[in-house]
């Protein structure tokens, strides 16, 4: 399963998204991807 969220603060990284959904269940991957345009 993908889930998308935007919105987003800079700072935010892969290990902060998985450290928040773990809570959840297991994580397999977490990327962080910028806007090209947007930064």
């Amino acid at each position: 399963m993908n889930i998308y969220i935007s919105g987003l603060s800079y700072g935010t990284t892969d290990a902060d998204l998985t450290n928040l959904f773990a809570e959840f269940g297991e994580v397999s991957s977490a990327k962080v991807i910028f806007d090209r345009e947007t930064g």
